[in-house]
């Protein structure tokens, strides 16, 4: 009978362009959550392309090694669990980050004391395996369909400020144009649109549930001032953002 998964430890690392890390393998599973950049990671005889929003999973004795195709930044997990555990190889995240949240939770609740830790290491770690459980049973995305996803996370984790959709596109792995095209095959609409759309659900949710300033919102939501965002709103729904206030 197999034994539960049990979590070893957790970690963080980062590096810089080029700053590879070597061949290795472990004795236990190794959970690896990419949270920026884009890596290449050999596992095995395989090898998979890594960017934010992926999870690589890495059975025991099996070589594998990171090459850092930009700076990057992940957490990790070692986990003691059978070799034949039904993990996939690879998984990617959701829109509501679920992978993220758990991974990162565990590397939190690892790395500090208290005596309710490890019970909490035991249910972080059994939700984590049904959602890599859920994550095998389903079709891999193909390439352009992650590529597209993880630029929509990237652009609405980081809507609020200056975004360069170059930048976007060096750390999914592509060059603009290709995004771009992808974007537009898959979306109907360019990556400057999406963010453009981000933008204004956000300011949309708060003009309609708050009282805080244009300037505020503005802020908060990547305009450049309250006369752009009124602009925009004006342009997208018709009416002033005094005017949306206002309506029942």
């Amino acid at each position: 009978m197999h034994k539960s998964p049990r979590v070893i430890m957790a970690g963080a690392h980062s590096a810089a362009r080029g700053q590879h890390f070597p061949l290795h393998e472990h004795s236990s599973w190794e959970l690896v959550y990419y949270r920026r950049g884009h890596v290449r990671s050999p596992v095995g005889a395989d090898s998979y392309e890594a960017s934010a929003g992926t999870l690589i999973a890495t059975p025991p004795r099996t070589p594998h090694a990171e090459i850092a195709l930009s700076a990057y930044d992940n957490f990790y997990v070692t986990v003691d669990a059978p070799a034949d555990w039904p993990w996939p190889r690879v998984a990617f995240d959701d829109a509501d980050r679920a992978l993220g949240r758990v991974v990162g939770a565990l590397y939190r609740e690892a790395n500090q004391g208290g005596s309710d830790r490890d019970r909490m290491l035991e249910l972080l770690l059994a939700e984590l395996d049904l959602l890599l459980r859920r994550a095998a049973s389903r079709p891999l995305p193909s390439r352009a369909q992650q590529l597209v996803a993880d630029a929509e996370r990237l652009l609405e984790q980081r809507h609020a400020g200056p975004v360069r959709i170059a930048e976007v596109a060096r750390e999914v792995g592509a060059s603009p144009s290709a995004l771009r095209a992808q974007f537009v095959a898959l979306r109907g609409l360019t990556p400057r649109d999406f963010l453009q759309s981000v933008r204004l659900r956000h300011a949309l949710g708060h003009l309609r549930t708050s009282t805080i300033t244009l300037e505020a919102i503005a802020s908060y939501c990547g305009y450049s001032s309250a006369s752009h965002l009124s602009r925009q709103v004006k342009a997208a729904t018709g009416r002033s953002p005094g005017q949306l206030r206002a309506a029942p």
